[in-house]
């Protein structure tokens, strides 16, 4: 199957194995949504850590509401393990849906990580691949030039 110019743009940039994931993801709850008239997308990939750092810092040091509470390197987007899956009524965003529940249930039948059970912070936008490794330990492999999931 193949998905909106976005979502295949955000596929794009993710580890191989996570590609896989994401797509199997899609696969599952864009005809879930569609039957609902919603449109889900992948509205977000891997991120420099450049670009999570300016993330952080709306709401902190730049104008704007927190938008996440990770800095470069602290983030699973940062090595294209994770991505962000927003949900459309038309053109109008969903920031927030009790379709997002319905997402993060299909996604953790495929074993992906919903932010949506996050204790701190909860995100239901996101989703992860687990790689069994943290964040340190996976910003020590970048270092190395090693892949996360070998």
């Amino acid at each position: 199957m193949i998905f909106d110019e976005r979502t295949e743009r955000n596929i794009k940039t993710l580890h191989p194995i996570a590609q896989k994931k994401a797509r199997e993801f899609m696969q599952l709850i864009v005809p879930m949504m569609g039957k609902s008239g919603i449109t889900a997308k992948i509205i977000s990939g891997l991120r420099t850590f450049a670009e999570q750092d300016i993330l952080y810092a709306k709401g902190r040091s730049t104008p704007g509401p927190r938008i996440t509470s990770a800095k470069g390197g602290f983030s699973n987007h940062n090595y294209g393990t994770a991505w962000d899956v927003g949900l459309f009524n038309g053109k109008q965003y969903l920031e927030e849906s009790p379709f997002y529940k319905e997402c993060g249930a299909a996604g953790k039948s495929l074993g992906i990580e919903w932010g949506g059970d996050w204790q701190s912070f909860k995100d239901e936008p996101h989703f992860q691949v687990p790689t069994g490794l943290s964040l340190a330990q996976m910003r020590q492999r970048v270092k190395e030039g090693k892949d996360i999931f070998a």
